[in-house]
């Protein structure tokens, strides 16, 4: 089995100053040349005496994401048709976000999980690109690696991740990238009062774990902190989910992969600001000692908590972790990144992710790098009636209220455990992390939603 922190992909591209013999020659074309041509992605083949070349349209209408897509449909082509060497011919005249978007496309679409799969004679596939690209080529594969790293690990079983093998990856994963790393298991958790994180994990042969990872940055000024949900397998407790509900709830990490993702990638590009990266890891499943529906919870904050749904965990364990990073660092701004509810898929598909914030200033510009990198957000209502829904019976607060608003209400409840003087938003990506169909330049499963968004909003939000 490879390396752990490996990203081999399906597909190698290299600059070169020479093109080998044979190779396929790929170009894009934006005017249809041939009736063949008439969506986006449609190819055509033209084999001549000396070489074949392969055309593939962008399509009528253009759009931010219009070359990535393309990147990601050149690589599938490869893919599918076995091909083993390729030359593609950059357009002249693509205008810079177009071109990174295009190397991201292949970069992205040339991932695939299948580690586990048996292959028959596997082809190794090369597409060279002119010499002139290698120092994009190198700066949007620092980035896409991070995120097949990200989706790579949301990919894997609860059998393979769990709260404690997270954490020992975790601990190779920062030495590589030249982070601090530092393990809270449940011993340390409930002598620290984190008896949210606990709760949920605690009926799982693997405790719930804490991981908080440091990148210096470059520059001294306060940090960024990214709280990630890493629920490594979920079913959903004494509120137990449906047996096809289940299926698919490795994904319920994506979050965390994301955190980590951005922190691979900021370390190797150097991003100026400091990075504080909160892991909050648990598996909630079944056993005598799951925590039960009414239980009240204290939580680090020292708010307590009614539990009305064991299903409504993520919630629980990223209190702690909102409450830790406000304790432990002066963040200059707090972004948490969940799968946290179903209702944000219903409202927003699998188009964008949802947004809940304390500060339009963060929202703007989280918005704006969701346009450019096509990972694009939606802001969700904060208004204060909403909280209303989540107020406590028997506690200060209480874990689900209900179906009506759940989107509203799962971020409200987090909004609890941030003070109003922190720059805070809450992305929930419960309809982006992971698709059953995939897209142009991602496999059916995790996308790595969030890696490109927050390294694009740390590279511009100091300009």
């Amino acid at each position: 089995m490879r390396d752990i922190i490996d990203t081999k992909t399906d597909i190698e591209i290299k600059t070169s100053p020479k093109i080998p013999a044979g190779a396929i020659r790929l170009q894009i074309v934006s005017g249809a040349k041939s009736e063949l041509l008439k969506e986006k992605g449609d190819s055509v083949v033209e084999k001549e005496k000396t070489k074949t070349t392969v055309s593939f349209y962008t399509g009528e209408k253009i759009n931010a994401d219009t070359y990535r897509s393309l990147g990601g449909i050149i690589a599938k082509w490869i893919k599918k048709n076995g091909i083993k060497t390729a030359a593609l011919q950059i357009p002249a005249d693509l205008n810079d976000k177009d071109h990174k978007a295009l190397l991201e496309g292949l970069l992205l679409g040339s991932f695939s999980f299948d580690k586990y799969k048996k292959k028959e004679d596997p082809v190794d596939s090369v597409i060279y690109l002119d010499p002139s690209e290698e120092i994009l080529l190198q700066t949007c594969k620092t980035v896409c690696d991070a995120v097949n790293m990200a989706r790579e690990w949301a990919h894997e079983p609860a059998a393979i991740i769990n709260p404690q093998t997270l954490s020992e990856r975790a601990q190779k994963f920062a030495k590589q990238f030249g982070l601090n790393c530092k393990i809270l298991d449940d011993k340390q958790l409930i002598e620290m009062g984190a008896g949210a994180i606990v709760a949920v994990g605690q009926g799982s042969k693997t405790p719930s774990r804490m991981i908080i990872l440091e990148y210096k940055g470059t520059e001294k000024e306060k940090p960024v902190v990214l709280v990630g949900k890493a629920l490594t397998f979920d079913s959903g407790g004494y509120s137990i989910k449906p047996g096809d509900s289940m299926v698919g709830m490795k994904y319920d990490k994506c979050g965390a992969m994301a955190v980590l993702g951005v922190l691979r990638a900021a370390s190797q590009l150097k991003i100026a600001t400091p990075i504080i990266g909160i892991i909050c890891a648990a598996e909630n499943m079944l056993s005598q000692n799951s925590y039960r529906p009414d239980d009240i919870l204290i939580s680090l904050s020292g708010k307590s908590i009614e539990v009305i749904s064991t299903d409504a965990e993520g919630r629980l364990v990223l209190a702690d972790g909102l409450t830790y990073a406000q304790q432990n660092f002066s963040p200059q701004a707090i972004i948490d990144l969940a799968t946290l509810t179903g209702g944000c898929a219903v409202a927003y598909g699998h188009v964008r992710a949802g947004v809940l914030t304390n500060n339009q200033s963060l929202y703007r510009e989280l918005f704006e790098s969701g346009e450019r990198t096509w990972e694009r957000i939606w802001q969700l209502p904060n208004d204060e009636d909403y909280a209303k829904l989540i107020k406590g019976k028997d506690a200060d607060i209480k874990n689900s209220g209900g179906r009506l608003a759940s989107p509203v209400t799962g971020g409200m409840f987090l909004k609890e455990f941030v003070s109003d003087e922190v720059p805070w938003a809450h992305l929930d990506i419960a309809g982006v992390a992971d698709l059953d169909e995939g897209t142009d330049y991602s496999v059916p499963g995790a996308t790595g939603f969030g890696v490109r968004l927050l390294i694009d909003w740390l590279s511009n939000r100091n300009q």
